[in-house]
């Protein structure tokens, strides 16, 4: 709208300057007048010519003094082009920024995406490596007590061997004495061949004795020398577990298998076979060989007799669980393994749905008394698992598992009951010797179903 005014005022201002220069110019033209001299015509050019270039200068000075963007478009607009060249470098710089600031948001996104993967890793791998401990310590104390054991019975061997050492050293002295009594004795042998009769016994007697000092000595040297070895076992068996390098432990189990009733002594031989290879694959990966220092032969050491035993135990044609376990520990690299087969009658133990224990609970119990009350539940149901037939992990202990989703919704959900009820266990589904106990926990009160959790 300002510009429209201004528009319309510089027109009416011109208008006016020009009709006033006009009137100016015509009547100096009429009055005939000179300037510097001039003609009159020329004068009145001259009024004219001046009229104008005021139309021009107060145009231009009203466009001046009314409008701010044309002086600074006449006497600033070098420094405004400056100004420009200098606001869009620094538009590029702060666009520049904020793409550098963008892709490191983004890296910064990514890791701290990786960081929580590695995070929840970390805490997994905490929780296994805590259960690995407890059973290593376990072990180690087990490896330990064994091992003072071992050293006890060295000491008293050793007390043994030096009694029996001081003993035969005497009795050396003591046959030393008999020969010389003898050698004196033979020169008077036609007047006491009585006495000599006497002192040859004694001499036989003493040299018996020394023979079986001397075996006695020999076996308990012998004796020694394993104790020796076991002792040097034990500790290299008790460095390795603190060492953490037990690759197999003792009862490990490295394979099992389900053999089907009424099979042929040629398909249970295969079955067995089977097994035994499973095991030597388990235990070639458990050994963490080097690809270039794995053995040719197997490093499952078992006999034709042992083969022979196994088939013989479940060969009356059926159903059974077999387990190969480990029968010690073994380090890393380890080129022989001893195992054991264990042979189970495969039954079923518990219909789906079948009841395994249950106990009464009051509505007064503090969270930490339920929790505890509800382990004690998983104590009984395991505890009668394992006396009806149930195989328990060999490391572990354990028969079965229940998640610690469905343990926290039960507390929450018994911790809001105000009257008492009772909680069962029951199977999930049917389980056999070598099925896990999957377990359903259900809360009753007053005979009536309140909820099931598994």
């Amino acid at each position: 709208m300002a510009g429209y005014t201004l528009i319309l005022a510089i027109l009416i201002l011109g208008g006016l300057i020009a009709t006033l220069g006009d009137r100016i110019g015509t009547k100096v033209g009429k009055a005939r007048l000179s300037i510097f001299k001039l003609r009159p015509r020329d004068t009145a050019t001259v009024v004219t010519i001046a009229t104008g270039g005021m139309i021009s200068a107060s145009t231009l000075g009203i466009l001046l003094l009314l409008s701010g963007q044309l002086r600074d478009g006449l006497f600033r607009l070098e420094s405004i082009r400056s100004e420009l060249a200098s606001s869009q470098e620094q538009k590029q710089k702060v666009e520049t920024d904020l793409k550098t600031a963008k892709d490191e948001q983004e890296k910064a996104q990514q890791r701290l995406g990786q960081i929580n993967q590695s995070l929840v890793q970390a805490l997994r791998k905490q929780s296994e490596t805590q259960a690995l401990l407890q059973s290593v310590e376990s072990k180690f104390q087990q490896a330990d007590e064994a091992l003072q054991k071992a050293s006890k019975q060295e000491a008293d061997l050793r007390d043994r061997i030096q009694n029996l050492t001081a003993e035969q050293s005497s009795l050396q002295a003591e046959s030393s004495q008999l020969r010389e009594e003898k050698s004196r004795i033979s020169n008077e042998l036609a007047t006491i061949s009585r006495e000599r009769e006497t002192l040859k016994q004694k001499v036989d007697e003493s040299e018996q004795r020394l023979a079986e000092i001397e075996k006695q000595r020999v076996a308990l040297g012998s004796e020694v020398a394993s104790l020796e070895s076991v002792r040097e076992q034990l500790l290299i068996s008790l460095e390795a577990l603190r060492k953490g390098n037990v690759a197999i432990f003792a009862d490990q189990i490295l394979s099992i298998g389900v053999v089907r009733p009424n099979l042929s002594t040629g398909e249970l031989r295969q079955a067995s076979t089977q097994l035994l290879q499973q095991a030597e694959r388990n235990a070639r990966e458990l050994l963490a060989f080097l690809p270039d220092q794995a053995p040719k032969e197997p490093v499952i050491k078992i006999t034709e007799a042992q083969v022979e035993e196994l088939l013989n135990k479940i060969k009356d044609g059926q159903s059974y669980v077999i387990r190969i376990l480990s029968a010690g520990n073994f380090l890393k690299r380890e080129t022989r393994i001893a195992i054991a087969a264990d042979v189970t009658l495969n039954r079923q133990i518990f219909a789906r749905g079948a009841e395994i224990a249950t106990l009464q609970f009051t509505p007064d119990l503090s969270p930490q008394a339920l929790a505890s009350r509800v382990e004690q539940l998983f104590l009984l149901v395991s505890f009668r698992a394992r006396r009806e037939g149930v195989l328990a992990d060999p490391l572990t202990g354990k028969v079965g598992q229940f998640t610690p989703e469905a343990f926290n919704a039960l507390i929450k959900t018994a911790g809001e009951l105000k009257s008492p009820y009772e909680i069962k266990a029951v199977a999930k589904d049917p389980i056999f010797p070598a099925s896990s106990l999957s377990l359903e926990l259900v809360i009753r009160q007053n005979g009536v179903e309140i909820a099931r959790f598994s």
